[in-house]
């Protein structure tokens, strides 16, 4: 990474400086980059079905089985990878290193998955996208709360919601058309075009620390309009008072070793070290909201990749449809995606409480009666997707809040007059909550996919219900902070 660093540090003014630094580039880079994450994970769920039967000799008794196991050794990829990337991306003052080191991932486990032949290549290749996700939406997550000022990151996680959930959507859908009327090779072909546009866009952006460098040194905002929808994205204040003494400090250095202590500063000794990793991370773990946080992205989680390795086989048996109503079976599913935005907004000026409560406790009749659609006739057909739609809108209400949550409860009790707020450690938090989301892609396979097997779709329904229900109360007690009788406004403490 450090030859990396000497190569994108120059002392001549990029061109387009402020458009490339623009906090409205950076949230869509990130957002493209989780969709283009999310997308090349989910293209080929509605192939898997028809492809390991004819690429990979698998026997038609043992596909929901290895279909399983991919998406399990995905999260298992995610759930390792997840802190060694939140710990390095802290350690790392330019964030857009480990953006670029994820492509190589990505691309890497795109090559292995277009030419697999074998289960072998096929679980290889999920291992990369798990490693590449895992840096991806720690780092980009990270990103996108380095550069919108904090009454703005609702709004902006809306959006990085948003693009996931329309990789969800495009994905499955147009993996099963172009599968069905292209072929395999062409399904690849797409995934490399989007990959291209991800790389260029990383490649773009310049860190708004980093443009620092040559824009006035007076405090900098960035206003943008993105999509028509974000107005006046603010990017954080410049730091002040002896901060910014060590910034400039380190801008004048050529090397990518820490400075940021004063000259007289001795070296740090192996225990403090150890302390600087291990106190925030105990510090993140001891809050209750965080906690709750995480437990709601599991379940998410759990949800999203249980419909994942089930709904493909499922119509596939019950309504006989081929790879291209196994795509378009996910529409009806994340079609309410599209209201992340808003929901967005609403997390802004009501706070994250009752939304992701609110979320779950739609989710479980809607999963629950999921359970009845088992004929192969219009009206359950026509049940099936509006079930889907309820479930779908209840994910969109978790999902985006949730994710905001991540970084208000990080600065959760801290006093932005006295505490150093450059040092919160926002990269090990949203690793934890991609440990949190890679734990669930584990579960969610064998909830759906081996549940299934052996007990059937209705029992996977119900335990998904039951879950759901649960959930409600550990966000309704912590979330946005301890449940009280009269709520307050979100100034990021309670909702």
């Amino acid at each position: 990474m450090a030859l990396l660093a000497s190569l994108l540090r120059s002392e001549k003014r990029p061109v387009f400086l402020e458009l490339r630094s623009s906090a409205g580039l950076i949230v869509t880079t990130a957002s493209f980059a989780t969709f283009t994450d999310v997308f090349l994970y989910a293209v080929i769920v509605p192939v898997l079905p028809f492809s390991l039967s004819s690429r990979a000799g698998v026997a038609e008794d043992q596909v929901q089985y290895w279909i399983s196991i991919s998406l399990a050794v995905y999260g298992a990829a995610l759930l390792a990878s997840s802190p060694i990337w939140g710990y390095l991306a802290d350690r790392i003052r330019n964030r857009k290193i480990p953006m670029l080191v994820g492509l190589i991932f990505l691309t890497g486990s795109t090559v292995f998955l277009c030419l697999a032949t074998n289960i072998a290549m096929l679980l290889v290749g999920r291992v990369l996208q798990g490693c590449s996700a895992a840096l991806t939406w720690t780092v980009g997550l990270a990103l996108v709360v380095d550069s919108v000022d904090a009454s703005q990151l609702g709004m902006a996680t809306g959006w990085v919601g948003m693009a996931t959930s329309l990789g969800v959507l495009l994905a499955p859908l147009l993996g099963g058309l172009v599968y069905e009327h292209g072929g395999y090779y062409s399904v690849f072909a797409m995934c490399f075009g989007i990959l291209a546009v991800d790389i260029a866009l990383r490649i773009a952006i310049i860190e708004v620390k980093e443009a620092k460098r040559w824009i006035d040194k007076t405090p900098v905002q960035s206003t943008t309009e993105m999509s028509g929808a974000i107005e006046d994205v603010v990017t954080k204040s410049e730091p002040t008072g002896d901060d910014a003494v060590q910034r400039v400090g380190k801008d004048n250095t050529m090397t990518e070793m820490s400075e940021e202590a004063t000259p007289n500063h001795s070296q740090p000794s192996p225990a403090s070290k150890h302390n600087h990793v291990i106190g925030p991370l105990i510090g993140l773990l001891r809050k209750p909201r965080l906690l709750a946080a995480l437990w709601g992205t599991l379940v998410h989680a759990i949800i999203q990749t249980s419909f994942d390795s089930t709904l493909p086989l499922f119509v596939k048996s019950t309504f006989h449809w081929d790879s291209t109503g196994a795509g378009l079976a996910f529409l009806p599913l994340v079609a309410p995606c599209f209201i992340s935005p808003l929901i967005g907004i609403m997390n802004d000026k009501y706070g994250p409480k009752w939304l992701a409560t609110s979320g779950f406790i739609i989710a479980t009749p809607f999963l629950i009666c999921l359970r009845f659609v088992s004929e192969d006739s219009l009206n359950h057909k026509i049940m099936m997707c509006g079930l889907l739609v309820g479930v779908g809108l209840a994910v969109a209400l978790v999902f985006g809040p949730l994710m905001a949550e991540i970084s208000w409860s990080a600065v959760d009790g801290m006093d932005p007059t006295q505490d150093d707020m450059s040092a919160v450690p926002y990269a090990q938090a949203y690793g934890l909550y991609n440990m949190a989301f890679s734990g669930g892609c584990m579960l969610g396979p064998i909830l759906g996919g081996l549940i299934r097997d052996r007990a059937g779709w209705p029992t996977v329904c119900w335990v998904l219900g039951l879950i759901t229900a649960a959930s409600t109360i550990t966000q309704a007690l912590w979330i946005g902070g301890p449940l009280k009788l009269k709520l307050p406004g979100r100034a990021g403490e309670s909702s």
